[in-house]
This record gives C-alpha cells, structure tokens and sequence, in this order.
C-alpha cells in the first residue's frame, strides 16, 4: 500500500511539472501568427526574408506540411513574429 501511494504523488508531481512547462512553451508559440502558404520551400523563406528586411516582422520561419519533391509541390506554411 505505501509503495503505491508514493508512485501515485511521483506520478501526479510529475504530470503537474509537466503541465507547467507546457504552458510557458505554448505562450512563447502564441506570438507568431501564420502569414502565408507557398508551394516550394525557398519560395516561403524569400517571402519571410524579405519580410523581416522591410520590417514587416522581427522572425520568421517555415513549417514543412508536405516536401515538394520530383512529383510536383509540396505546402509549406510561413509563420512570422
């Protein structure tokens, strides 16, 4: 009995640590928005590049949905900040 109340508290102190570092991790990823979809990978980092150099955002970056590839496109999607 006292060895499964304390995996119970082990276990409940480690769902309870992680729910805190998930929450300070979804606040930082809530600043970034997505501003655009584009077919090809170097077609998103130009138009995020080119962004960031007009001042339109401070960073950017890609998040590969589907790699274009010998078959035809692919879905990259820009997310800026």
């Amino acid at each position: 009995m006292k060895r499964l109340v304390t995996g119970l508290a082990l276990t409940a102190a480690i769902v309870v640590g992680s729910v805190g570092l998930g929450t300070a991790a979804q606040a930082s990823a809530q600043a970034y928005h997505k501003q655009g979809v584009y077919n090809w990978g170097d077609q998103c980092l130009g138009v995020g590049y080119y962004g960031k150099q007009q001042g339109q955002w401070t960073y950017y970056y890609c998040v590969t949905v589907v790699p274009s590839g010998a078959t035809g496109p692919g879905l990259y999607e820009l997310w800026v900040e």
